[in-house]
């Protein structure tokens, strides 16, 4: 059967905002910015607000409640997210003013299925109808939304579904949560193997980066469309965010226009260490590592490639030196720039940054380890790609009344796989 939102939900409750309180005196009030935009509450930066005790027993939240972001959102980031709310807890909760509780009248409608079902909406664009912006902020007619008739089947299978969703989902947490744990093994590995290279107690011997590279390419950025290319046959340029967040990623570009003609190629490839020489002062200087060729793709002329030499220094050392978190903060330093722009670090300055060289063979065996340990990151990034796409293409099969139950069942249950194993690596 097909019901509006608001027959379904028993309250409609509006947030409070309250007054400042001391910590430890007042009530803990969820906000948008304790939002994540996979439907998850962040409880780690929740404010204290004084509130009157009234308003606290009528509007704290329950476990089950579904909290809609009314008022926020960006140009890029529609306003009506939603999160759903799942401690059961004796504490008071309550979510602010640019948010509203839609709680689920329970002989209806299983709170966690019409959780599901809010979220694909948002993310299908349903809310982007009923934007309002006023003042620069952007508001959701609640009212008018709640009015979206929405599929509701037998409460089974609103229980088999919500279910078989959040499986998918945890199977996707626990994908990026084995990568996040594969980038902690190789960074504790680095320090491990060679120390912390700002205070060097290992004693290796330091030397200027110019000693051990045969030079530093600068890239070439010419006038590009605001759209990335569909595939390798056009002509593109990367972005600063291509480089920004230390692994190399090639969708981030910009189409090149097909009129223009190239000056100055350098596209990446196998072996390349690339590094972002302007951007704010947290990201200038992020470097990223490039595993395997491309096609018709330019480096920007904010974007240096560093052409190590191989018998000198390895490329995955190196690549790990300058992520350092430590280390860091001497790249930084070498930033410059004029009041308002981008830092830039140039050339001459990135030559003469000191930097410690262990042996070769510690080096090599080293950038086996990350070999070994990014292939198996490269199979769990395409495991976490296929969730995500399984837990796209159920949740669109499972709203629109199209789900086979067993066979979705299987392929969850198929995506399945064991966790990386350390010791073996």
């Amino acid at each position: 059967m097909r019901y509006s939102i608001k027959e379904i939900i028993s309250d409609k409750i509006s947030g409070e905002w309250g007054a400042e309180a001391i910590i430890g005196e007042g009530y803990k009030v969820l906000r948008t910015t304790n939002f994540n935009n996979l439907g998850k509450i962040n409880f780690g930066n929740i404010v204290e607000r004084k509130i009157e005790k009234k308003k606290v027993e009528k509007k704290h939240l329950k476990q089950g409640d579904i909290i809609i972001e009314k008022s926020g959102g960006s140009p890029n980031q529609p306003v009506g997210r939603v999160v759903y709310f799942d401690l059961n807890t004796n504490e008071r909760f309550l979510c602010n003013n640019f948010t509203t509780i839609l709680r689920p009248k329970n002989d209806l409608v299983y709170s966690k299925y019409l959780f599901y079902q809010l979220f694909f909406l948002y993310k299908r664009g349903r809310t982007l109808r009923y934007q309002n912006k006023t003042t620069g902020i952007i508001n959701l007619k609640l009212d008018n939304y709640l009015d979206e008739k929405i599929e509701v089947p037998s409460f089974s299978d609103q229980l088999y579904i919500a279910n078989l969703l959040s499986k998918a989902e945890d199977l996707i947490s626990q994908r990026k949560e084995s990568i996040a744990l594969l980038d902690e093994f190789l960074k504790s590995t680095f320090l491990e193997m060679f120390g912390d290279p700002v205070r060097n107690r290992k004693g290796w011997k330091n030397n200027t980066l110019n000693t051990v590279i045969n030079g530093i390419d600068s890239g070439w950025s010419p006038v590009c469309l605001n759209k990335p290319r569909n595939n390798e046959s056009e002509w593109a340029i990367l972005k600063l965010s291509a480089v920004t967040h230390r692994n190399f990623n090639p969708l981030e570009n910009k189409l090149l226009d097909q009129s223009i003609s190239i000056k100055k190629g350098i596209v990446p490839q196998s072996g390349d260490l690339l590094f972002s020489r302007k951007n704010t002062y947290q990201l200038v200087g992020a470097a990223a590592f490039v595993f395997e060729d491309h096609q018709r793709l330019l480096l920007p002329d904010t974007i240096f490639r560093i052409n190590y030499k191989k018998d000198k220094i390895d490329g995955l050392y190196l690549w790990f030196l300058l992520n350092d978190l430590t280390f860091r903060n001497v790249i930084q330093s070498l930033a410059s720039g004029a009041s308002g722009s981008m830092p830039n670090i140039s050339k001459e300055k990135l030559n003469k940054l000191k930097i410690p060289i262990p042996t070769i063979e510690l080096q090599t065996q080293f950038a086996e380890i990350v070999e070994k340990i990014e292939a198996l990151k490269a199979q769990y990034q395409s495991s976490l790609q296929e969730l995500e796409n399984l837990y796209g293409s159920l949740s669109q099969r499972a709203f629109r009344g199209e789900l086979t139950l067993n066979q979705a069942e299987e392929q969850v249950l198929m995506a399945a796989e064991p966790e990386p194993q350390y010791n073996k690596l």
